[in-house]
């Protein structure tokens, strides 16, 4: 009996590190896959000339950030952050592309100082810039990864089942798997089974439900759901 849980053990640290690690992962691709999506939208909307104004001076705020960035010290970075931070700020309440691009690029700025609070505001606020844009789950999603941070569950739990309920959202079953895995650690085996089963029902064959199925059995052989 000893050695099954032992086993067990080793099972779930494993996920953990594969977990935590992947968590960090969707962050690092935030950028790339904003870029993505606004320069589609860029060229299917037609904008105004103060969009298009707001739009240029965002990309030079950008472009100064990241210039040769992996040549400067670490001040002289920190120097670059504090910089942009201060520029963006004349964006952040804007709405539309512009509020979304603002809030995000900020987010990734407060993440990287772990300044997590700072950085779920900017995310939400990013999502209520166009609830209808296709970036909206992803900053649900990169909200709740800040919330985890905080040690705030509740919200986690939230901002999961949020990013989770968007149809068109690539990362849905990752969202899922997430909101099963906080609901679990909240010892709301229930709800975290339901998360679980609707990768396993919806997506059979991605690589979430795999470790679904995997939580799905261990929650059963240990008695906590039926």
């Amino acid at each position: 009996m000893s050695g099954k849980k032992e086993l067990q053990k080793t099972a779930n640290e494993k996920l953990d590190n594969f977990l935590t690690k992947h968590r960090v992962v969707i962050l690092s691709i935030a950028g790339a896959v904003v870029a993505v999506i606004l320069i589609y939208t860029a060229a299917v909307t037609v904008l105004t000339n103060a969009n298009k104004k707001a739009l240029t001076k965002i990309d030079a705020i950008t472009y100064a950030l990241t210039k040769d960035s992996y040549n400067l010290s670490s001040d002289e970075l920190q120097q670059r952050r504090t910089t942009a931070a201060t520029a963006l700020a004349a964006y952040n309440k804007k709405g539309g592309i512009i509020g979304i691009r603002a809030n995000m690029l900020s987010a990734d700025l407060s993440f990287e100082q772990k300044d997590y609070t700072a950085a779920r505001s900017y995310w939400l606020a990013a999502a209520k810039a166009d609830t209808k844009a296709y970036t909206a789950p992803l900053s649900y999603f990169n909200a709740a990864v800040c919330s985890e941070e905080l040690d705030d569950s509740s919200s986690a739990i939230t901002y999961y089942q949020k990013a989770s309920e968007a149809p068109d959202f690539l990362l849905v079953s990752h969202a899922l798997f997430s909101l099963g895995r906080v609901k679990e650690a909240q010892q709301d085996f229930t709800g975290a089974s339901e998360a679980y089963q609707k990768i396993v029902d919806k997506s059979p064959s991605d690589k979430w439900a795999d470790l679904a199925k995997s939580r799905l059995i261990a929650l059963a052989d240990e008695g906590k759901i039926k």
